[in-house]
């Protein structure tokens, strides 16, 4: 499984003091990632070095959109995450991917259980 949620700033609601005070969001879940798009996520992590940050950035969004079964658009991840944010949630996108998260997981609990 994996999920990500982006935001709709166009239609973001601010104060009187132009402050963001609520913005409409949507998350997207993609309930099975196939091998096929695993396999797909170590040849972009292999190659990413040798590309140019935009290059990069095109390629994992593409792929982004891809695992997601085309739930939205480039437009969409490019316009729906705020550009301090965007090299977190495409980490977190391809850690839900990769089983990286899991892996976090297991190890934050059995650090946990060590504790005790």
């Amino acid at each position: 499984m994996a999920r990500i949620t982006l935001k709709e700033y166009s239609q973001a609601k601010v104060n009187e003091l132009g402050e963001i005070i609520e913005v409409p969001e949507k998350t997207y879940v993609v309930a099975v990632v196939t091998a096929r798009k695993l396999r797909r996520a170590f040849e972009i992590m292999s190659t990413v070095n040798e590309m140019n940050d935009l290059e990069a950035n095109d390629e994992m969004i593409e792929y982004i959109v891809d695992v997601f079964n085309n739930q939205f658009t480039a437009d969409d991840i490019l316009d729906g995450i705020l550009s301090e944010d965007f090299d977190e949630v495409i980490r977190d996108v391809m850690d839900q991917v990769t089983g990286a998260e899991k892996k976090k997981k297991r190890l934050k609990e059995k650090a946990m259980k060590a504790q005790n």
